[in-house]
């Protein structure tokens, strides 16, 4: 419940008291467990990082090839995802609050670190088997499809359906892929 409440609301707007009400729980049972809003957001947070970040990275490195890594992130990312928005909401809505508050901005940027580091490596070694141009620019075409993946946190939490983002998935992985044109 309080990942849903912290993506809607966003962490400055997000009280314990809110949380409390929509989990049909009182204020100090909510504080039982964390000492303040912080700590319920950082647990929060780490925990949606492994669960979608981590587990994406994880099923993708096992791909041979840079469209097939790319696609196996987002393909495991959409089966975190779905039925439940609220990852992809607190996911988005996350990048927006470190950017906002100075005390999430370490881990926010740690997140966005892993995926850029995952996309570089995946770059790096499609450039060494020739899979890629030798004069790919690494880092300009790394923050292009980190601007990609995060576009569709922000598209699978609040613009479309499941279904709408499986398509969109699917039609980006083709594109990848050369199997559009």
């Amino acid at each position: 419940m309080a990942r849903q409440v912290f993506s809607e609301l966003g962490y400055e707007r997000t009280t314990f008291q809110e949380i409390a009400t929509r989990a049909g729980l009182t204020r100090p049972a909510v504080n039982h467990y964390f000492r303040d809003k912080t700590a319920l957001y950082r647990a929060l947070f780490d925990s949606v990082k492994e669960s979608v970040v981590g587990a994406s990275v994880g099923q993708a490195v096992a791909q041979e090839t840079l469209p097939g890594q790319l696609s196996a992130f987002l393909d495991a990312a959409v089966q975190i995802d779905s039925g439940d928005r609220s990852f992809a909401r607190f996911m988005a809505a996350s990048v927006l609050d470190g950017y906002r508050h100075e005390g999430l901005r370490g881990s926010t940027l740690e997140q966005i670190e892993q995926v850029r580091e995952f996309v570089r490596l995946a770059l790096r070694s499609a450039v060494e088997s020739g899979e890629v141009r030798e004069d790919l620019d690494i880092p300009a075409v790394t923050e292009m499809l980190i601007a990609i993946l995060w576009g569709m946190a922000l598209y699978a939490g609040f613009v479309g359906t499941h279904d709408q983002l499986e398509v969109v998935v699917d039609q980006f992985s083709r594109l990848i892929a050369g199997a559009l044109w």
